[in-house]
């Protein structure tokens, strides 16, 4: 135990805080850092302890806990069309390839289809034809169980070895199987191949060391072997052990927040915006582990929300994670964000965290997304607070933010740690929102609104100071 720990630790230890979420291999996460640009995250892994005593009590990012099995999803049986309707999220209805060439972004079309009546429920259609592969068991209106249990060590193992029949990651790691595997897969749906890069220093691995390596390349093998039945059964048992092991603290912290409120003492910063209509759509995109947080802090209860992510082990975690806090109004999506199509609805809030750095082509599907947004609904971009990622933002969605401005949207923004409706955000918080009656702006005028944005963005960059966030 004591040797397994001390590895881990070790890997820990060599590991940059916050994470990568990949581009092309798996889970789309919180936050991350690429191959290619610099921006370093500051929000924390989830895995970056191994012990309760090493993780620090304000974190808001998920660790582990006991195990038992969740049942295998299977596909709905055929309801009639108008029950179907009552229980399907657009959210999924809309993650399928689009049937047709989707509306030019920023057309005349596409403009007055967002304009379409919005009654602010949006009534949940029923699903349309299409490629249901990306769904895959993740419809998650279907009854909350209560009273869930993990899933036993006996269980995971067992699931491993049909998973990956070669793999001696059991007997590596022994009775710390679960353990090692849930933080393995953890760090990696944050930090993606760099995790194996950053694991393997030149030289330092003896015997042992190589087999601890060799089994953490399986666990990673396994998670992307997303087609396989059985990696997929074992990602799922995983996931959702991990979110039971985590949900003691995070009802631990939920209690201490209740408690510094009712003391007049406030509490950790949000991170999500809240919706602006009452009863609407909120999409989170590429939402990654840290969505757990939100899902039991921060949700509003008469909001409908959706969390997307690619990756099998997070989707498990945060729809159990869902199901332990009781959360009937968060729906867990799975599937490539990319191939969203439009909505039967607009929606009232469409959040990106970062998602522009770890999912390919996202600038442009953002382009044609914010046209799905309902009147006086809003645009939500966030990143962490630091240059690198603002620098990211003003280059990927500019264009996007600038062709928003002419049309006449509002434009708010904060940085974190900064004074301002938006700074008092753990996140930096850009929020658009979409006019009602359309003014068009002139294109000095637009450009007026953004140069100043470019220079508030200079501004708090040149005041940066990375050990900032350790004093606020």
């Amino acid at each position: 135990m004591r040797k397994t720990a001390a590895f881990l630790a070790l890997w820990t230890a060599l590991l940059p805080t916050g994470g990568y979420a990949q581009t092309r291999l798996g889970a789309i996460g919180e936050s991350g850092l690429s191959a290619t640009v610099a921006p370093v995250p500051t929000l924390t892994s989830p895995a970056s302890a191994l012990s309760a005593s090493m993780v620090p009590a304000a974190s808001l990012t998920p660790s582990l806990l006991a195990p038992s099995p969740i049942a295998t999803p299977q596909p709905v049986a055929a309801k009639p069309e108008a029950a179907v309707a009552a229980l399907v999220p657009q959210a999924l209805t809309a993650l399928r390839p689009a049937a047709s060439k989707p509306e030019k972004p920023g057309s005349d079309q596409a403009r007055a289809s967002g304009n379409a009546l919005f009654d602010g429920v949006a009534k949940r259609p029923a699903p349309s034809t299409g490629d249901d592969s990306f769904v895959n068991g993740s419809q998650s209106d279907r009854a909350r169980a209560s009273g869930l249990s993990p899933p036993t060590h006996e269980e995971l193992a067992s699931s491993y070895r049909r998973a990956q029949p070669k793999s001696k990651a059991v007997e590596v790691f022994g009775k710390d199987f679960v353990v090692a595997a849930s933080e393995l897969v953890q760090q990696y749906t944050f930090m993606g191949e760099h995790l194996l890069q950053q694991m393997k220093p030149q030289g330092m691995l003896d015997l042992r060391g190589k087999a601890y390596y060799k089994a953490a390349e399986d666990f990673i093998a396994t998670h992307e072997a997303r087609e396989s039945g059985e990696a997929r059964r074992f990602m799922q048992l995983l996931g959702a052990w991990s979110a039971h092991k985590d949900h003691a603290k995070e009802k631990l912290m939920a209690f201490k927040m209740h408690m510094m409120k009712a003391a007049g003492r406030g509490g950790p910063a949000p991170h999500l915006p809240p919706s602006p209509i009452e009863g609407g759509e909120y999409w989170d995109m590429a939402a990654g582990m840290n969505a757990q947080g939100f899902i039991h802090r921060e949700l509003e209860p008469k909001t409908n929300y959706s969390f997307f992510d690619y990756s099998p082990f997070v989707v498990s975690y945060l729809k159990t994670a869902a199901d332990l806090a009781g959360a009937k109004n968060a729906t867990i999506v799975e599937g490539d964000i990319g191939k969203l199509r439009k909505p039967a609805k607009p929606v009232a809030m469409l959040r990106t965290k970062n998602a522009v750095h770890y999912v390919p082509g996202f600038a442009q599907k953002l382009e044609e997304m914010a046209d799905w947004i309902a009147p006086g609904g809003q645009l939500a971009i966030q990143n962490d607070p630091n240059p690198g990622q603002r620098a990211m933002i003003v280059k990927d969605h500019g264009p996007l933010i600038r062709r928003l401005l002419s049309e006449g949207w509002a434009i708010e923004y904060g940085f974190s740690g900064y004074g301002g409706k938006w700074g008092r955000y753990a996140l930096d918080t850009l929020i658009l929102t979409r006019p009602a009656a359309p003014e068009p702006r002139s294109a000095l005028e637009a450009g007026a609104v953004w140069k100043a944005y470019a220079a508030a963005v200079g501004r708090t960059d040149a005041d940066f100071n990375p050990f900032a966030a350790l004093f606020r």
